[in-house]
This record gives C-alpha cells, sequence and structure tokens, in this order.
C-alpha cells in the first residue's frame, strides 16, 4: 500500500553525544521496522549539520502513526523516550504531512 502520510521528527544533539544517538536510532528504527507493516521508520543527519537529525516514518494513515507506540515493546518505547529527554536540544520539531496526490 502506498504511504499515505508522512511525520518527521528535527532535533540537534551535542557533537559529543551524536554517536551514542546514532547506535540507538539504528537500534529503534531497527525495532519498529520489525514490529509492524503500517508506520516504516528511517532516521537522517543533515549533511551540511551532523548533529541534526530527522527521524522520518511513513504510514499508512494518520492513526497508524498515533497508534505506533501502543505496537512497541517497553525497550523501544524507553529508548524513543530517551532520545526525547537525553539527547534532543531544546524543541523537537514534529511536521506531518498528508499525501494529496
Amino acid at each position: 500500500m502506498a504511504q499515505n502520510t508522512l511525520v518527521t521528527i528535527t532535533y540537534s544533539v551535542k557533537e559529543s553525544k551524536r554517536l551514542e544517538l546514532e547506535n540507538i536510532l539504528r537500534d529503534v528504527v531497527g525495532r519498529i521496522n520489525a514490529a509492524q507493516q503500517a508506520v516504516r521508520c528511517s532516521a537522517y543527519c543533515k549533511e551540511d549539520d551532523p548533529t541534526t537529525f530527522v527521524e522520518v516514518y511513513e504510514c499508512d494513515s494518520t492513526d497508524a502513526y498515533d497508534a505506533l507506540e501502543d505496537t512497541l515493546d517497553e525497550e523501544t518505547s524507553q529508548k524513543i523516550r530517551r532520545i526525547a529527554t537525553d539527547f534532543a536540544q531544546a524543541r523537537q520539531a514534529v511536521v506531518t504531512l498528508r499525501r494529496v496526490a
């Protein structure tokens, strides 16, 4: 099925935490993608600023993204919370885009 919704979460981290975050993100992305098929996850860093990260969630629907948290095991949920509290600096920017064509 074509992905109808994109959700992006953008944040920056301290340079000293960048490599640790990359390792956590690899694990989280793998866990999310293995847990279900309604949401596919990937993570990127900006080419010109490797301390700025963007998580991209390709979803069948907005509801699928909203239900994602309910499908994750506790370890994955803890890692996601840790990214938000221990790594992300300032406020995270979350953007939801819905396919129109």
